[in-house]
């Protein structure tokens, strides 16, 4: 009970990771574009990566995350594993 209580949080904690760096790196992308081609003075490539930082703080944050998932899923193969006590053989009288 306790492995899976553990690789539930596990699950939940990679798959929200995941989907906070799709959409942290679809608004760093968006905004990339935007201010690249569509502003009405584009900005230089290097400009454009100091105004999304934001969006990459927040990725390595989901991937901190992400990481800490990992570690719990592959920590929930070790734990919670119910020990059973060895059967002794009956000692024969003879």
């Amino acid at each position: 009970a306790g492995a899976q209580r553990v690789e539930k949080w596990a699950f939940w904690l990679m798959t929200v990771s995941m989907v906070v760096i799709t959409l942290a790196l679809t608004g760093a992308g968006v905004l990339q574009v935007w201010l690249q081609r569509m502003a009405e003075e584009p900005m230089s490539f290097m400009d454009t990566q100091d105004s999304i930082t934001f969006f990459y703080w927040l990725r390595e944050a989901a991937g901190v995350g992400f990481l800490i998932g990992l570690v719990l899923y592959v920590y929930s193969f070790f734990a919670g594993k119910a020990t059973v006590p060895a059967i002794t053989p009956a000692k024969s009288v003879a």
